[in-house]
């Protein structure tokens, strides 16, 4: 089976957790199945590679060697030897692996590039700090080597930053600090440098930020706002600044698929420049905490896009998307969550030029016939509707309830325990999910279908037996994973046929 990179990623986590203790890794080839059977190795070593500050170096040396072919993997270990973006700890452990696969390396060559963290700035950091302006992929590097730091480092090198650089290039390295870690000592330190950067880049983000910032902040990035029109920022033209950097390329793909069960949801943004080169973006978002999970590539071809977007959605559907569409559903779900990965701070800014639209529209609630109903039952993206067996503590409870029944039973105990398992909260949430689907089959042509969604959103009565199917499906597919043929059978029998 053909994985998209965050289940990949979730792979190489698995395998890590797994082997962490062990040191002979051949004896343990079923772990490696899954990643062996992957035809795109490339992401497999992308992932790798940003793994290589972790506590199990020599199973990630293993696991390079494994899917990398040497050429390559000597062209990636030199140039984190030879980038001043590498820990200390990754130049390391480059350089053993270097002494593993190439006979011909040198120390004398390679012990030039070793430094300490605090001997990080060199002459070559105002081209990175510049070059990362434009590439994302250069921006969340630095981010990787501050986040492989002892916490006390990380402050060190914010603070050498801070002495000899200011302005926009200073700012687009630590808005992302900020932005990911908005509450801890190390944001707020990047949130005081922020202040005193004299940045365009760096009022427009605070001042966006206000909008769905924790409000024991809001005093903080007040404070820093004050500071930057003290110092004669008082305009927000950082739209300006961004649409003149991306003005050399155009929007591309734009794509998402309707919310599973769990309210994920998986985004595609993409820029195609003149050349035919693509700069694309997958995110993960859900409408609990907004913004979850993001990986970019800053230049591939449409071939390598397309089979990417292939991979990722898996046979899922998806919905193209006008971008300033997509922008307004990345917008809300930045709303959700008062923290986003650095790597989704990064990546959005090729979505500056683009002015989100108001996500509407304009039915009005009647009421559904029963055939109306049961359409939207079986509509497709209801397939992925259902609660698994650790969805929650609730659900949890109703599935031990639910072994004690029964199966002529569970109608009765559906209904007895519905208000349980779609509590408050947890019915806001769905009945939101059945809107905000209602608005993306509109915006794909699909007026009935929304239209019927939207009447269903409004009348309560049918809601609750909309979520009592969801129930049902959950128990069928319960049983159905669980093996239990008795059960499901007996299911079957009662609401399949």
């Amino acid at each position: 089976m053909e994985l998209n990179p965050f289940e990949i990623k979730a792979e190489i986590a698995r395998i890590i957790n797994a082997l962490k203790d062990e040191k002979n890794f051949d004896n343990f080839e079923v772990h490696f199945r899954t990643l062996d059977l992957q035809s795109d190795k490339k992401i497999i070593v992308k992932l790798l590679l940003k793994e290589i500050n972790c506590s199990s170096p020599e199973l990630i040396k293993f696991m390079l060697k494994r899917y990398c072919p040497k050429d390559e993997l000597l062209e990636h270990l030199w140039g984190i030897i030879k980038n001043n973006l590498s820990s200390n700890q990754a130049k390391i452990f480059s350089l053993d692996l270097l002494r593993d696969i190439d006979t011909n390396w040198s120390y004398d060559e390679c012990d030039k590039y070793l430094e300490n963290p605090d001997e990080f700035l060199n002459s070559d950091t105002e081209k990175i700090l510049g070059s990362a302006i434009i590439n994302p992929e250069v921006q969340i590097d630095f981010l990787d080597f501050l986040n492989s730091l002892p916490e006390s480092d990380k402050i060190v090198l914010l603070d050498s930053l801070a002495n000899d650089y200011s302005n926009d290039e200073l700012a687009n390295m630590l808005i992302p600090v900020f932005l990911s870690e908005p509450g801890t000592e190390l944001g707020k330190h990047a949130l005081n440098i922020l202040g005193n950067s004299k940045s365009h880049l760096a009022f427009h983000a605070l001042n966006d930020y206000l909008n769905y910032a924790d409000e024991n902040l809001v005093p903080l990035i007040k404070k820093n706002i004050s500071t930057l029109k003290l110092s004669g920022i008082r305009e927000d033209n950082a739209h300006e600044f961004y649409k003149n950097l991306l003005k050399s390329s155009k929007p591309h793909k734009f794509c998402i698929t309707y919310p599973d069960g769990h309210g994920c949801q998986a985004v595609i943004f993409s820029r195609i420049n003149e050349f035919g080169k693509v700069r694309f973006v997958a995110v993960v978002i859900d409408d609990y905490k907004g913004v979850r999970d993001c990986f970019g590539f800053n230049e591939i071809s449409q071939f390598e896009c397309n089979a990417i977007i292939e991979r990722f959605y898996r046979g899922q559907r998806a919905v193209d998307l006008k971008p300033e569409y997509l922008k307004a559903i990345l917008l809300n779900a930045e709303l959700s969550g008062a923290k986003m990965p650095y790597e989704y701070v990064c990546w959005r800014n090729l979505l500056s030029d683009i002015e989100p639209a108001e996500l509407k529209t304009n039915y009005k609630a009647k009421k559904l016939s029963n055939e109306e109903f049961e359409e939207i039952l079986k509509s497709d993206f209801t397939d992925f509707w259902f609660l698994d067996s650790d969805y929650s503590d609730e659900f949890d409870e109703f599935l031990k309830l639910l072994n004690k029944t029964s199966a002529q039973d569970y109608e009765k105990i559906i209904d007895e325990n519905l208000e349980k398992v779609f509590f408050a909260e947890e019915y806001d949430v769905w009945t939101k999910r059945i809107l905000n689907t209602c608005v993306l089959k509109h915006l794909s042509g699909y007026e009935k279908t929304a239209q019927n969604l939207y009447s269903l959103y409004n009348d309560k009565e049918l809601v609750r037996e909309f979520f009592k199917n969801i129930i049902r499906k959950s128990i069928y597919e319960y049983y159905f994973a669980n093996k239990d043929a008795e059960k499901v059978h007996a299911i079957e029998e009662m609401w399949v046929k």
